[in-house]
């Protein structure tokens, strides 16, 4: 059982931001990579970052690499376990924020990458209903609007 569940109970948004930080930008890119090849992310940002923390009872300065994951919610927890797996941190900073809420569009972008479900296969086809008569596919017979109706009498309609 992994300590990293895919989808915590909290987590009611479409997408995920993953962050995690590196000691260079070089090592941050190879994790990006990494990710993307596994599908794990649709997209990897690094940032240069210089951070101040705690560690052992010294406080540390350093300058690091921001790496932000975003992904979809099942992919969260494999994309834990692959930076944790390989990760030069002893305690590496993985965490996840929930989207509550993002353009369509984009999340339309996060599930052609992520979900292979969701890919479109071949060229799309156009698919008509059967109708009343059964045919399908074939285009109406009229292809211009119709004239309005003229009315031959003299008197007002009511």
């Amino acid at each position: 059982m992994s300590p990293y569940p895919a989808d915590p109970e909290w987590a009611k948004g479409p997408m995920r931001l993953v962050l995690t930080t590196y000691p260079s930008r070089e090592r941050a890119l190879t994790a990006v990579t990494g990710a993307l090849s596994r599908e794990l992310a649709a997209c990897g940002n690094v940032v240069p970052v210089d951070s101040r923390y705690w560690w052992k009872g010294r406080l540390v300065s350093e300058s690091e690499a921001l790496v932000l994951f975003k992904t979809v919610p099942k992919r969260v927890g494999a994309l834990f376990r692959f930076l944790a797996e390989d990760h030069p941190y002893s305690v590496p900073e993985i965490v996840e924020i929930d989207v509550p809420r993002a353009a369509p569009g984009y999340l339309a972008y996060l599930a052609e990458t992520l979900d292979r479900a969701a890919r479109p296969r071949g060229p799309a086809r156009v698919r008509r209903s059967a109708g009343r008569r059964g045919r399908v596919g074939r285009l109406p017979v009229r292809t211009r609007a119709r004239r309005p109706h003229r009315s031959t009498g003299t008197g007002s309609r009511r």
